[in-house]
């Protein structure tokens, strides 16, 4: 088992965690989202009342920010939790 390096992983989990919520914020944008929301639900068999509300900036800023700090966290800690594992493997 090689090191993972927390920051970096942590970056990198950020950025994902963080464009894949752009895309959705996106989506939510330019008017569609409701219309992916209904399609993905019912791919899942599942029928629900989801209502996709209006663009808000300020909203979308802070799901943004929050995802990028927990999605920072969430891979620096798998990667300390993955180096500590290989150290008691080995």
């Amino acid at each position: 088992m090689g090191y993972v390096d927390p920051n970096r992983l942590g970056i990198v989990a950020a950025v994902l965690l963080t464009a894949w919520h752009g895309l959705w914020m996106t989506l939510v944008a330019v008017g569609v989202a409701q219309r992916v929301a209904d399609f993905v639900l019912r791919l899942h068999a599942m029928k629900s009342e989801v209502v996709v509300e209006p663009f808000d900036a300020g909203a979308a800023g802070l799901l943004l920010l929050v995802t990028a700090v927990l999605g920072y966290a969430g891979g620096a800690v798998a990667a300390v939790l993955w180096n500590g594992l290989g150290a008691v493997c080995m």
